[in-house]
């Protein structure tokens, strides 16, 4: 049956957009048909059909990546991977962090992200609060997603994943005047989420461990 790898993402929006700028983060929503065991966390669900991927770039023979050795390590190590729903899961859940990161919800990011990566997520929440600033994210769509690397190490499979979006974004201060407001405009931005599972665990979720973001001009 068929399985998508459950790529618990910890992802990441900007923290606190007009101060960490630097960590970014974006969300998507995509409907993703899930069987009785599915590859996300039973709380990544579809938010609106519309802003699915327009764009999950199939592995082919020409890319290295296809059948390196890298990605032939992963699926020994999972026999239950699958390159495609790997990254239609990875989409799906990158919407569903950024929205919990932006909504301030901890719980569900401590489940989606690494131990390391939450703290600094979790922090900046925490100082969002404080100030009583409101952070808002907009995803109008994802262009493209694709994995680019993979690796086994120690029984830890990990698999870095590209996607370019375009999102909008409001900062409010605790008065609620709008202090950002990038709603007009939507920037293309490309992140690179990098996930990790142990193959050794019955555990099937893959958490985000780093992340990346590169300003397209």
């Amino acid at each position: 049956m068929p399985f998508i790898d459950i790529l618990i993402f910890a992802a990441i929006a900007l923290f606190l957009i007009f101060r960490l700028r630097s960590i970014l983060g974006n969300r998507d929503g995509f409907e993703q048909k899930r069987p009785e065991q599915s590859a996300f966390d039973s709380t990544v669900q579809t938010e609106n059909d519309n802003s699915a991927p327009k764009k999950i770039v199939p592995l082919r023979a020409n890319n290295p990546l296809a059948n390196g050795e890298g990605l032939e390590a992963v699926r020994r190590a999972d026999s239950s991977f699958k390159d495609d729903e790997f990254m239609q899961g990875a989409a799906s859940a990158f919407s569903f962090i950024l929205q919990a990161f932006a909504d301030g919800d901890l719980a569900t990011l401590r489940r989606l992200l690494a131990f390391e990566l939450y703290e600094e997520f979790a922090s900046s929440v925490h100082t969002r609060n404080k100030e009583g600033d409101q952070l808002a994210i907009t995803v109008h769509a994802i262009d493209d997603v694709q994995l680019i690397d993979a690796t086994v190490k120690d029984f830890i499979a990990s698999v870095t994943v590209k996607f370019v979006s375009q999102q909008s974004r409001v900062v409010k201060d605790k008065d609620g005047q709008v202090i950002e407001d990038e709603s007009e405009e939507q920037a293309t931005i490309t992140d690179i989420w990098i996930f990790e599972r142990d193959t050794q665990l019955n555990d099937p979720n893959w958490k985000l461990v780093e992340t990346q973001t590169e300003d397209d001009s």
